[in-house]
């Protein structure tokens, strides 16, 4: 949703990982293709690619209203343990989805697929 961060005149701050107590799915039948970004109880083998955007209070409701079900927005910890808002996938989205935790994020995920 870069395109819908870009109109609201977010700005990348950089790049950053995640703590490695998430899984990464690829989410069946959506379209474009997303991931799901679950927090598990159990260390994972490595932490989640992902932006820091920073985005002002007045545009981020209206940011959230245009994010499809099973996604919505929560707390992620990162990798040096500062906590900010991210994308999350509910945990029924799960089932069945691709497990793609290994590839550490979701261009190489994608990169993987050409």
């Amino acid at each position: 949703m870069n395109g819908q961060l870009v109109e609201r005149n977010a700005k990348l701050v950089r790049a950053a990982k995640t703590k490695n107590c998430y899984r990464f799915f690829a989410l069946p039948g959506t379209v474009p293709p997303k991931p799901g970004l679950l927090r598990v109880s159990e260390a994972t083998e490595t932490g989640i690619e992902l932006e820091v955007w920073d985005i002002g209070y007045a545009e981020f409701g209206s940011f959230v209203e245009l994010i499809p079900p099973p996604l919505g927005i929560g707390t992620v910890e990162l990798e040096d343990g500062e906590l900010v808002k991210c994308f999350l996938v509910e945990a029924y989205a799960v089932a069945g989805a691709e497990d793609i935790t290994h590839f550490g994020g979701w261009r190489a995920y994608m990169k993987s697929k050409k």
